[in-house]
C-alpha cells in the first residue's frame, strides 16, 4: 500500500473507533504523515511513517508557541503515570526540540497493509480519547 493511501485509511479507521463527539476532527496529509486536530492545527495527533527505519510514530505533537507547549507538556508530565497505565509503558513524553514536545510511541512494521492500518488506529483512537480531554482541561 502506498504511504498516502495507508494514512488515509488510518484516518478513517481511527474516526470509526471514536464516539460521535470525537469524530469531528480535521486532518491534513503531508508526505509521510497525517495530522489530526480539533481546534489548533499546531496541537495535533500525528501518524508518521518513517520508512527508513520501518516504524510508524503515533502520538500527540505540541507544535504551538513555546509557552503553550511548555504548559501543555508540563500538565501531561504531571499525569504521565496515568497515561502509561492507560496506553502502555511504550509511551514516551519528551521535549522534542527547544520549543516542541510530544507524547508518542512507535510501531515497527514490515509492510504498509490493512493489518497495520488497524493496529495503528487501535493505538491512536485510545490516545485521542485520553489525551484530548486532558488538553481541554487546560485549554478550555
Amino acid at each position: 500500500m502506498r504511504v498516502r493511501d495507508f494514512l488515509r485509511h488510518v484516518v478513517e479507521a481511527t474516526r470509526q473507533r471514536l464516539p460521535p463527539e470525537w469524530q469531528a476532527f480535521q486532518h491534513r496529509l503531508r508526505f509521510t504523515l497525517a495530522q489530526l486536530y480539533y481546534a489548533d492545527p499546531r496541537i495535533h495527533f500525528e501518524v508518521w511513517v518513517q520508512g527508513k527505519n520501518s516504524r510508524v510514530e503515533v502520538g500527540l505533537h505540541l507544535e504551538a508557541d513555546k509557552a503553550t507547549n511548555d504548559r501543555l507538556l508540563s500538565h501531561l508530565a504531571s499525569r504521565f503515570i496515568e497515561i502509561q497505565a492507560e496506553l502502555g509503558p511504550q509511551m514516551e513524553l519528551e521535549q522534542w526540540t527547544r520549543t516542541w514536545g510530544r507524547v508518542h510511541q512507535t510501531v515497527p512494521y514490515t509492510r504498509l497493509d490493512e493489518e497495520l492500518v488497524q493496529a495503528v488506529a487501535d493505538r491512536l483512537a485510545p490516545m485521542i480519547l485520553l489525551l484530548a480531554p486532558m488538553l481541554e482541561e487546560i485549554e478550555g
